[in-house]
Parts: C-alpha cells; structure tokens; sequence
C-alpha cells in the first residue's frame, strides 16, 4: 500500500529541505466582516507551520494585518456619513459599531478571538504599527533609491503604464488623513515631498507613518524585514502578471532576496451566492462559523482539502454533512480503522485538525450532529441532554471530556438552528395531539396509529426496533408505511415531516408516546 502524504507535510518537507528558520506569514485587509473563505488563509499557514514543527523545522507564523491600507469606499453595510472617511487609513477611521475603537479593530478583534479557539498561535502584526516603528524604512529607501527600476519591472510584469515622474509612495496627507490622494513630487532622504488633492502640500517621513508602499510593493517589502520564506495567499495574486510575479522579480531583483514559497488556495464559495465577499456581504464570518460548529470542524474544513481544490460552503444541511465526515475521520483515527487508498493521508488531516493534538484517547462519545438538531429542541439542559443521550445511544456513562463535547456541540447545533438551518429541520413537540391535527386524521392514517398502539409496548425501546417495527407492522395489515410516518408527525408535531422517526420516538418515553396515541383515540371516538 502506498502511503499518501499530506498536503501540509509535502510543503514542511520542502521547507525542511531548503534550511531555516522559516518563517510563514498570512494576513488581510480588515475592511469587512473576516469569512470563512479568509479563515482558509491563515488556517493553511497554521496548518504549514504545525506540519513543520512535526518535521523538527524551526518555523513561526504571523498574522500581517493591513489596517494601514484606506477604506476604498462606503461598502453596502456601511452608513451615508462614512463618505467622509473614504481613503483614509483603516486604523485611523472611527468604528462603525458602537464602541470608541477603531475601523479596522472592530472587524480584527473578533476575528482574532476566534484565531485563538482554533489553537492557532501567531504573532499578530499591525502594518500601521509596523509603519510606524520604522520596519519597512530600509526597503522603502531601496525601492525609492531604485525607483526606476520597480517602475520598469511593473511595467513590464504587470502590462500596466505609470507616469514618468512616479514615485514609489503614498503620503498620508495630515490636513485630510487620506492616503490615496496625494501625489509623490520627490525623493530627498528621508522624506518624500507631496502635494494632496485637498490642496495640502509637505513632506512624508519614510521613517515612520506619514506613508505606506503601494500594495506591490508593501509585499515584498515586508517579506524582506520580516524574514518570510512561506506564504499562503489567494488565486488572485498568483495570476499571470498578477502582484506574486511582479513581488517576487522586485524581491529579486532589488531588495536581493528569494521570494517565499508560495501557497496558492482556491476561493471558498457560499452555496448559490459564488465566492465571499465582505465588501459584498456575501459571508459566512469566522465567528458565525465558529459558532455553529466545533473549531475543530472548521480546522477540518481546510484541512482534507488540497490548498488547490475549491470549497463549497453550504451553512444550511451542509452544515450536517460536514460535521458527519469528521466523525468518521475522528473514527478512523481513534479505532485505526483502515482506509485501503488514504489511510495516511486521512489520520493525519484529522489530526491536524485538532486543536488540542495531546489527546490520544480513548474515542469521545459521539452524538451525530443529525440526533442534536432532534435532542436540543426537546431538551434545555445539559442534565437532560446527557441523560437523553446515555438512553437513545445506549452509553452507562459519559467522561468529562465528553461532556464537554456534547455541551460545545449542542451549543453549536442551537446557534444553527437559530441562525442558518433550513426550517424543514425545526420543530415543536406537542404535548398532546390538537384537536384539529386528530379531526384531520384520515380512516387509514387513524388505522396506522391502531396499529402501532398494539405493535409499540412489545418491543425493547430503541431507534433500531422502532423503526423495524413500524415498517413491518405497517406492511403487516397492508398500510403503506409512509402513511404511518405522517400519522405520527401530524399528531406529535403537525406538519407531515420530521425528524428521522425511530430515533425520534426512542428520545422520549415509551409511556409517553403510548399516552399520546390513547388521547389521539379518546379524540376521535
């Protein structure tokens, strides 16, 4: 059998191989809500850096956020009034919520809180801070010393025309705050002279805050002071002539070092709205995805995919689906149960995955997502959860690390259903059948009921033989089992579909079913 090797390992290994330290950065523009789809940058750098460490590499991540970058323009979710604010630094603009923080800390303070559930440790770099501290006043006075060869090296990359007199830089304007709207007059180290379209003119000290690089040029420039020698980025940078190929030629060429290895990913796509987009609205949010499942499932996400392969994201009954492949990973990997073409590959994405890998077992107790979505809408407490479980799973006892899991896990399923889940899926139980359910019963639906009243108190109470029980004892008297399905969905919740049925009577008591049967029958007679 040929053993697969991860993806992660395969791109830790060429790491390995071509010496250290390595130093592995992702990051974003905190313009907007932070996605899933902008969680599978820095969860891929993770997931690179702890495949490293695995290998013996010396490897540390970073979190580069570029809150010095200006706010493009009034996004759909934004207020009328934020016109004022556009082309001004993100970490300089007020906060569009109702606190007295920044722009760009309103949407990066979430995000990073659910960084730290996913067991993802980087060190978080500001690039207003950065700026400010003078980390990138070296590569500035290179690419400035060098202007007309970045000029010619965009050009020529990129297929774009720049004016002759262009310079290298955007001043942030002290009159208006806008960093967009100036134009560069000259270079004179350390400063570089400006005029604004405000009408301000004055000089930008490249030593600190008073400007940033053009984004082209802000890339290579920080993996030059940083170190960077691993970057997972988007498609769209990775295009022909696109910034990874004008980046790399000026890191090269001009600042005189190799460009990192590059992590090219693939878009995660909401299910029938295309890819996210913050500036959009076309998200699911870290946060939200964070809490409808486990971080663990989230990891799991990027994880068993290739970097290179698309994912669709579907936040209703995907949700479901999702969260059952992990279990069998989890399965698998606890149980060493063989998978003929993947094994490898497969345990090791699920323990990638884990946000705490220093559980070697036994195997939690699993409780399908698909029970909990029935189990949480019939029960409030984790007592009675619990004691739900134990008896419809056939568990004497849970451990406290399975606890722990059922209550994260019926917290998540709850957020679900209250925020993403389809309403097919979300019921109430009623305690006795209504009047008007049990006037609308059909002669054959009333017969069905009749015969499960008789069939039901003989069996030993579990989903498996409920379900074997009216199938049979349905076909038995020549009733269509289907008929019997809608009967009992109709007097226990109203509606002519539910909950997988077997499982869903073995949730509650036999005595309690039986009563609502003979008060359906009181009803009709």
């Amino acid at each position: 059998m040929v053993f697969k090797m991860h993806w992660a390992d395969v791109i830790a290994s060429r790491l390995k191989s071509s010496g250290g330290p390595h130093r592995i950065a992702t990051g974003i523009t905190p313009s907007g809500h932070i996605h899933v789809g902008n969680m599978r940058e820095i969860l891929t750098g993770d997931l690179v850096h702890k495949a490293s460490l695995d290998a013996d590499v010396d490897s540390k991540l970073y979190y580069l956020a570029d809150d010095f970058d200006p706010l493009r323009k009034v996004y759909p979710f934004l207020p009328d009034h934020y016109k004022e604010h556009v082309g001004k630094p993100l970490s300089e603009i007020p906060s569009p919520g109702e606190d007295d923080g920044t722009y760009s800390n309103y949407f990066l303070d979430p995000f990073l809180g659910s960084v730290r559930s996913l067991g993802i440790e980087a060190e978080v770099l500001p690039s207003s801070i950065s700026y400010r501290e003078g980390k990138y006043a070296e590569p500035i006075k290179i690419l400035l010393d060098n202007r007309d060869k970045v000029k010619e090296i965009l050009e020529r990359v990129s297929k774009r025309d720049l004016p002759d007199d262009w310079l290298p830089y955007n001043s942030k304007c002290p009159h208006c705050g806008r960093i967009d709207s100036t134009k560069a007059l000259s270079w004179e180290e350390p400063y570089v002279h400006f005029k604004c379209s405000c009408g301000h003119e004055g000089k930008a000290d490249t030593r600190t805050d008073d400007g940033k690089l053009p984004w082209r040029l802000d890339w290579p420039a920080r993996w030059y002071w940083l170190g960077v020698t691993c970057e997972p980025f988007g498609k769209d940078h990775a295009a022909a002539g696109g910034s990874y190929d004008t980046s790399s030629e000026i890191m090269r060429s001009i600042l005189g070092k190799e460009p990192p290895e590059p992590v090219v990913y693939e878009w995660i796509q909401l299910k029938g709205k295309g890819a996210m987009s913050s500036s959009k609205g076309v998200v699911v949010s870290g946060v939200d995805m964070l809490k409808m499942t486990p971080p663990e499932v989230l990891r799991f996400l990027i994880a068993r995919n290739q970097p290179s392969r698309h994912i669709d994201m579907d936040p209703g009954l995907g949700i479901l689906n999702l969260v059952d492949e992990f279990d069998r990973y989890e399965k698998e990997y606890y149980l060493n149960e063989e998978d003929v073409e993947e094994k490898g590959d497969r345990r090791r994405a699920f323990e990638l995955s884990m946000v705490d890998r220093s559980n070697n077992g036994p195997i939690p107790v699993q409780v399908p997502y698909r029970h909990l979505v029935t189990l949480v809408q019939l029960v409030d407490d984790l007592e009675g959860l619990k004691a739900m479980v134990m008896r419809t799973e056939g568990i004497s006892e849970m451990d406290e690390i399975s606890t722990h899991m059922l209550q994260q896990r019926a917290d998540s399923v709850r957020f679900w259903l209250d925020r993403f889940a389809p309403e097919m899926v979300k019921f109430t139980l009623f305690d006795e059948p209504p009047d008007d359910e049990v006037k609308n019963l059909t002669d054959e639906m009333v017969l069905s009921l009749r015969a499960m009243r008789e069939d039901l108190p003989k069996i030993e109470w579990n989903a498996e033989n409920i379900h074997h029980t009216i199938y049979e004892g349905s076909r038995a008297r020549d009733i269509n089992p289907k008929i019997t399905f809608r009967s009992f969905y109709r007097i226990l919740l109203g509606r002519d579909r539910g909950p997988r049925l077997g499982f869903f009577l073995s949730t509650m008591s036999r005595d309690d079913i039986l009563r609502k049967l003979d008060i359906t029958f009181d009803k009709i007679n």
